[in-house]
């Protein structure tokens, strides 16, 4: 039996690690990402490995274009996977800078809104068949938000809120929910900012274990674990401890050349 697994954000970091892990004989990958050229190469590496690929150069904040594209896929190949990993980051400036606000509206339109786009068209067919999975990224900044990327983190802790809410609900419907929250993970996203980085790991990796954590349909699936523990624990200690704990993680962008 083919499966039929639709990855968002495709065409690079782990949304691009992703498509490489799944892609197989007996697998058709749905491929979305706003890069046509890095998306096809992306597309042809996993048609290599044996699996057939669809892909489409769309940006998650067009409604209608992913609404087209995977009621199309599905159609053809019903979707039992569908993993929403488009996303972006913003952070600070400067070393004593703030977030420039008026940017925020754009991050929360493909941080959520874009997931909402890729989510509804698919999860009431996925309902209706009593079958399929889908898995959200969060982040471990929704559980401990660093003081230089407050929007980014704010958009993760609300997909972890709206993930574990739909687990829950879709249960009764025989479709799992599981929201993805990695730590620091090797990605063109993670190089963008410069800032302390504790447990790096490489993207290859860390889609191996988000693909076992889907296997398990585990609701929160968060790595590294010492990183994990870590973040849970700031959030029991008293505000000046935690706001001092949270310093050390001061971030800024990358200087461009």
């Amino acid at each position: 039996m083919t499966r039929g697994i639709v990855i968002t954000g495709a065409s690079s970091g782990l949304g691009r690690a992703l498509s490489l892990e799944y892609a197989a004989p007996g697998v058709t990958l749905g491929l979305m990402g706003r890069n046509a050229a890095r998306l096809e190469e992306v597309a042809a590496l996993a048609r290599a490995r044996g699996a057939d690929v669809r892909a489409g150069a769309i940006d998650v904040r067009d409604r209608a274009a992913m609404t087209e594209f995977l009621l199309a896929f599905d159609s053809a190949t019903p979707i039992d996977c569908l993993i929403a990993s488009a996303g972006v980051t913003m952070v600070t400036p400067a070393v004593g800078c703030v977030e420039d606000l008026t940017k925020s509206s754009e991050l929360f339109d493909v941080n959520l809104n874009g997931v909402m786009n890729t989510l509804a068209p698919i999860a009431p067919l996925m309902r209706r068949r009593r079958a399929g999975q889908i898995a959200l990224f969060g982040s471990m900044a929704a559980f401990a938000p660093p003081p230089d990327s407050a929007s980014y983190a704010a958009s993760k802790a609300a997909l972890v809120a709206f993930a574990l809410a739909t687990r829950a609900l879709y249960r009764a419907d025989g479709v799992s929910v599981s929201v993805i929250c990695p730590g620091f993970v090797d990605t063109p996203m993670t190089d963008s900012f410069v800032s302390w980085k504790p447990f790096l790991i490489a993207a290859e990796e860390a889609a191996r274990r988000i693909r076992r954590g889907l296997e398990r349909r585990k609701a929160v699936i968060a790595f590294p674990l010492p990183l994990y523990l870590l973040a849970r624990f700031q959030q029991l200690l008293p505000d000046p401890l935690r706001s001092l704990a949270m310093l050390t993680f001061r971030a800024t962008e990358r200087p461009r050349d």
